[in-house]
């Protein structure tokens, strides 16, 4: 049996009033690949990435459901900007 690893990553920092905002996910590492899927074990998606010598799992993992939420979200490129107060 394989592991089921948690991960969190923040996707935006708390800023003012805005609490931020994060992702949880599970990944495991099954026959030298990475793999995310839900908390009992069940892959999410169809994608993995296989593990070159010395490469950290967990990152890859990181990096996979940063992917997966910014296609789920269409990316932030509509957010609001802000600017910082300017004083003179």
């Amino acid at each position: 049996m394989h592991d089921v690893h948690k991960i969190t990553i923040q996707l935006r920092a708390p800023r003012g009033k805005d609490a931020g905002k994060i992702a949880i996910g599970h990944y495991m590492i099954v026959e030298g690949a990475v793999v995310l899927t839900d908390a009992d074990g069940k892959p999410v998606g169809n994608v993995k990435h296989t593990l070159s010598p010395g490469e950290d799992a967990r990152l890859v993992a990181c990096r996979m459901l940063r992917r997966q939420n910014a296609k789920a979200s269409g990316g932030d490129f509509s957010r609001p900007l802000r600017y910082p107060k300017i004083a003179y």
